[in-house]
């Protein structure tokens, strides 16, 4: 359930109502049918997930991809609900020690900000998190922005400035992103010898 949130970008509520016959297998496509404003649209999934899905759903052909161990007393009984997507996301991350408030839309951000700084296009993220507006998708290219200018920041060679805004500028934040992560290794390594 984990994986689904952070490797497709999936809402709570849009989980929650994901049916086995929502994955495609062999095409490794999770078909997101009530996504926000009714609206549909399908997310590639990576073949390690396929292979994890295959196991989860086995021989079943149809109902709740993850359903709840309770007896429901809606109209579809046995599935889970937003709030206990919630419970199991904050269960998870305390028992791995996180200590920072974490909650499903978190992993979706996560995904999304993931996305743009290994350089997918931002009309392609847009399709990916089924996003009716780009400008709703570009809150997540200035997350990513923000994290350029505290890397950036942290940086204290001037060469190392001007090299980064000048691949910032020719191959956008992606690559700026890189290129302020591989300085800093550089500077802390060097600190590091001359400790030494």
């Amino acid at each position: 359930m984990l994986q689904i949130l952070m490797e497709t970008g999936a809402r709570a509520s849009e989980l929650v109502q994901l049916r086995v016959e929502d994955v495609s297998l062999a095409e490794r496509v999770v078909t997101i049918r009530d996504g926000k404003g009714a609206k549909r649209h399908q997310v590639p999934i990576r073949r390690d997930l396929a292979q994890l899905l295959r196991l989860h759903i086995g021989a079943r052909r149809a109902g709740p991809l993850f359903a709840s161990r309770q007896h429901g007393s809606g109209p579809t009984p046995h599935v889970l609900t937003r709030q206990r997507v919630g419970q199991v996301v904050r269960r998870v991350a305390r028992y791995a020690g996180i200590t920072k408030r974490v909650y499903p839309h978190l992993l979706r951000h996560t995904v999304a900000t993931r996305l743009l700084a290994l350089g997918m296009d931002i009309i392609d993220l847009q399709r990916f998190l089924g996003h009716e507006s780009i400008s709703t998708t570009r809150h997540y290219a200035e997350t990513t922005a923000a994290t350029l200018q505290r890397r950036f920041d942290q940086l204290t060679d001037p060469a190392a400035h001007t090299l980064v805004a000048s691949i910032q500028q020719q191959r956008g934040d992606s690559a700026a992103l890189l290129a302020a992560d591989l300085l800093a290794r550089r500077r802390a390594e060097r600190v590091i010898i001359a400790g030494a």
